[in-house]
């Protein structure tokens, strides 16, 4: 048969930048002594392998700029329960997300010498994630009375998608004419790509920039800001959050904090009334006080922080959901009897509350609040999920 997509992880996995998790369901029960293989000549899918016995510790890739030394997960002994049985380790998979990566092509990122370090940097976190994450990239500008935004370099979703964006950013050149920053404008394309994406994996934004935006005719600065924060959170109530990297140290970091809150759907603050005042087009939404979702202003010329910085903010991207794809269930009158452990720290059964885990139907298991949050930290190395034998069932 054939396995479906992130139904299962494989031993050899690549791991992700300290990005991502060994990630197990320890079921001890006779019934589950005897997997059903895959069919024959059917190779599961990257990331995908049949039923592997309790004990086969994941392969880990060795260190690298981009992958710090990864913690080798070593599995836990399965029988909480107690019952005497077979042992087998069956995975319940995060839903892998999908990431589009968009990158300011103004004329300023070529004259500034940003564009080739930040290459570099970008495709360095590419490559350590490109067996895990549905990556898309394109890099935008425009011009004044010419096409605005102009897209270039456009790589559809896809998986293992390293090599394709590396061909396409490799080809990118400077505007041969005053490149621009319609940033508001590339962003609503983008979400355009990103809602054609399956609808049951997270899905995000990475806008990398250095310039303030603008819609190709150098308008007031507050408007053409306010014009991102709008379609950062129109894109958010469509399911889609926004991470922003400011490099080269031109951008106003109160606009870089507005659009990482926008991102993540918390207030944005429209200070001193200023796009009331300026703007009667807005579109945005603000508030009295503003959010504290992160944001990065890495130096670009620092290869580590670079890398460090883009790898916290696609760490924003775990989903904070696991799915067993219709092979196992649990019984949820005994889902409070589960173990969960983020890096060896249990987690609390959340029955009635928004802290700790909890079971949104027999197939699906979902982290919430501070562990929801801990999660997504790039440290997270591990989540256990462990059930006793009397919980589980086969389909």
């Amino acid at each position: 048969m054939n396995l479906p997509d992130h139904a299962y992880m494989s031993a050899p996995r690549r791991s992700l930048s300290a990005l991502w998790l060994a990630t197990s369901l320890l079921a001890t029960c006779p019934a589950c002594s005897s997997p059903r293989p895959a069919a024959s000549g059917q190779a599961p899918r990257a990331g995908a392998s049949a039923l592997q016995p309790v004990g086969t510790a994941p392969t880990l890739p060795s260190a690298s700029a981009a992958n710090p030394t990864p913690q080798t997960a070593s599995p836990a002994v399965a029988g909480t329960s107690g019952d005497e049985c077979n042992k087998v380790e069956i995975a319940f998979a995060p839903r892998v997300p999908s990431v589009f990566i968009l990158v300011d092509r103004s004329s300023s990122m070529f004259e500034r010498s940003l564009w080739n370090p930040l290459k570099d940097g970008v495709l360095a976190v590419v490559d350590a994630l490109d067996a895990e994450i549905r990556f898309g990239f394109s890099a935008y500008t425009g011009a004044q009375g010419m096409q605005c935004p102009l897209l270039t370099a456009l790589v559809p979703f896809a998986d293992q998608n390293y090599a394709a964006i590396k061909r396409a950013y490799d080809m990118v050149t400077a505007p041969q004419y005053k490149g621009e920053t319609p940033t508001s404008l590339a962003v609503q394309e983008v979400t355009k790509a990103l809602l054609k994406e399956p609808a049951d994996g997270p899905k995000y934004i990475v806008l990398v920039t250095d310039g303030e935006p603008d819609f190709c005719d150098d308008p007031n600065p507050t408007c053409s800001r306010d014009a991102v924060v709008a379609a950062v959170q129109s894109a958010h109530a469509q399911g889609i959050g926004t991470f922003i990297l400011s490099i080269g140290g031109e951008v106003d970091t109160a606009h870089v904090r507005d659009v990482a809150n926008a991102g993540a759907g918390q207030p944005v603050e429209d200070r001193q009334m200023a796009v009331q005042y300026q703007c009667p087009a807005s579109m945005a939404t603000y508030a009295a006080a503003s959010g504290s979702a992160p944001f990065f202003e890495p130096d670009v010329n620092d290869r580590a922080g670079l890398v460090s910085a883009l790898s916290n903010a696609i760490a924003g991207a775990r989903s904070c959901v696991f799915d067993l794809q219709g092979r196992v269930k649990i019984d949820l009158a005994l889902a409070g009897e589960g173990i969960v452990e983020l890096d060896g720290k249990r987690i609390p059964y959340a029955a009635t509350a928004n802290e700790g885990y909890r079971m949104n139907s027999e197939t699906q298991l979902e982290l919430l609040g501070a562990a929801c949050m801990q999660l997504k930290q790039p440290t997270t190395q591990r989540v256990l999920i462990d059930f006793p034998c009397k919980a589980i069932e086969l389909l």
